[in-house]
């Protein structure tokens, strides 16, 4: 299983200078969303160093964000966690609020049919690799409802 920096390098790439994404907003580093106060505009150069603090910063948001998911479908899977977490790196935290039949699946512990519901979204139709990464996490889960309840969940390694 790759650490979720591996993955988000090979899904994302690294830039260090600043490019449209295809939404058309300014992007750097790997994946990261120029906010205004980066101060930063298309075409403006980053050093390594500022790319690797804007992915820690990122990626924790969205390891926390993965955390509460997980926990609210039950799921304590860590491999699956860091795939959760490229999910909402990617998509952002509120990803399940657009991708509802999916999430909703995933809180009934119906992963394969979740798995198959992620391939009718626009999101497949964008970037295919990420969701059949995500795809292929949901099926390695126990085909079964899990057991709801929190956790504390598993520590994930950025790299």
């Amino acid at each position: 299983m790759p650490t979720l920096h591996a993955l988000l390098k090979l899904r994302e790439g690294e830039e260090l200078e600043v490019y449209p994404d295809s939404l058309k907003k300014p992007t750097v580093g790997i994946g990261h969303l120029v906010v205004p106060a980066d101060k930063l505009e298309i075409g403006d150069k980053i050093t390594a160093a500022q790319s690797a603090a804007f992915f820690k910063k990122d990626a924790a948001k969205a390891i926390a964000a993965a955390k509460s998911q997980a926990a609210k479908a039950g799921i304590k899977d860590t491999k699956f966690i860091v795939y959760l977490t490229a999910v909402n790196f990617q998509l952002g935290k509120k990803w399940h609020r657009k991708q509802k039949k999916t999430w909703a699946l995933i809180l009934d512990g119906k992963y394969e049919a979740a798995a198959v519901e992620a391939a009718k979204s626009a999101w497949y139709k964008q970037t295919p690799k990420r969701v059949k990464d995500f795809q292929k996490a949901l099926r390695n889960l126990p085909q079964e409802a899990p057991a709801k309840g929190g956790n504390d969940g598993p520590s994930l390694r950025l790299a």
